[in-house]
């Protein structure tokens, strides 16, 4: 797509702003930017600069949460609607909406007249984002890994685009990845403090947590805390929403690539873990063809638990500390996602 076109981005999501920011960077100079108040969004957006453009913009709240109410969500997602239209009228040179999972805003730009309606998903079990978007999308764009036997409904749907690879593909320094591994990991090392030599030279590993409260994340969260207390690893622990400042949340990313290993509950970082070659453990109910297509890809790499009872875990933890001790090589083959990205969605300013 060689046309720059006024856009209005929204971003809902700490890796929607991953995803989103090279094509933002290469964007319009009448972009607009639609945000959610989410705490690693907020962040991000505090410490934007030099990684995106300052662009006018608009605070959202998302209608999820442990403690809200179905009517209250309803009201939320209503008022959101009413924003963002109002929003989208007070800039009438967009020409084109891109979201990714939050489908709320299609409706806005349909009822302002905006063409260009760009949907992405990468997350089947997304039902009610996924019945909006097939209302109010122009384009939906799908990886080639989508799972029909989890949501069908865009199976002969001509709207719909591929692309290959999966997400991080599109905005991962692989190689900054490279360079933050053998910066770090002798530090990382020299800063355990343990008089056990043995223990001592137990695998660093990053482990991040879900606090769930999203979209679809409690029928997918499983409560592994205790089963992982004993184990003979150096956990570098986190939570989701834990990285208020700094520039945390933008370099997150790739400071995951410094550890030996990654443990989570969160399918994204389990996904951009992979992809730097990090043996990562993923402990979730989630079902995602992505994950599918990254376990026939890697699998040494991607260590998937589904179930809530422990019964055989400890088996997977042992392949998955087997794949860490042996330090196999992290020169994946990553599919050129990217270049697919920008063919659908516009240019892609690297820098």
């Amino acid at each position: 797509m060689d046309d720059v076109i006024p856009t209005c981005w929204v971003i809902d999501h700490p890796a929607h702003f991953q995803l989103l920011s090279p094509f933002i960077r290469a964007g319009h100079a009448d972009d607009i930017l639609v945000l959610t108040t989410r705490k690693e969004v907020q962040s991000m957006f505090r410490t934007r600069e030099g990684r995106i453009p300052h662009r006018p913009h608009l605070w959202v709240d998302r209608p999820v949460g442990h403690e809200i109410s179905r009517f209250n969500r309803f009201r939320l997602a209503r008022s959101r609607i009413k924003k963002v239209t109002k929003f989208l009228r007070s800039h009438p040179k967009i020409q084109r909406i891109i979201v990714k999972g939050a489908s709320l805003e299609l409706i806005s730009a349909k009822k302002v007249g905006i063409s260009d309606r760009v949907y992405i998903s990468d997350t089947e079990v997304n039902h009610l984002a996924h019945r909006i978007a097939k209302r109010y999308a122009t384009r939906i764009l799908l990886p080639k890994s989508w799972n029909n036997d989890i949501y069908s409904g865009f199976s002969s749907d001509t709207r719909v685009e591929r692309y290959s690879g999966i997400l991080p593909e599109v905005y991962l320094d692989i190689d900054a990845g490279k360079s933050a591994r053998k910066q770090a990991i002798s530090q990382i090392r020299d800063g355990i403090n343990s008089s056990d030599d043995s223990h001592s030279k137990a695998p660093v590993v990053f482990h991040r947590s879900i606090v769930g409260g999203g979209i679809h994340d409690d029928s997918e969260l499983i409560l592994y805390e205790a089963w992982i207390k004993n184990l003979q690893i150096h956990f570098v622990h986190t939570k989701e929403s834990a990285i208020e400042s700094t520039d945390g949340a933008w370099e997150l990313p790739i400071q995951i690539a410094m550890f030996d290993g990654v443990l989570t509950g969160s399918t994204t970082m389990a996904s951009e873990a992979v992809i730097h070659g990090v043996p990562t453990l993923l402990i979730s109910r989630a079902e995602r063809g992505f994950l599918d297509n990254l376990n026939q890809r890697f699998p040494e790499k991607l260590f998937h638990w589904k179930s809530r009872k422990k019964d055989g875990f400890d088996k997977i933890v042992e392949r998955w500390l087997d794949s860490i001790q042996v330090e196999t090589n992290r020169e994946l083959s990553i599919l050129n996602t990217r270049s697919d990205f920008a063919e659908k969605i516009g240019p892609f300013n690297e820098s």
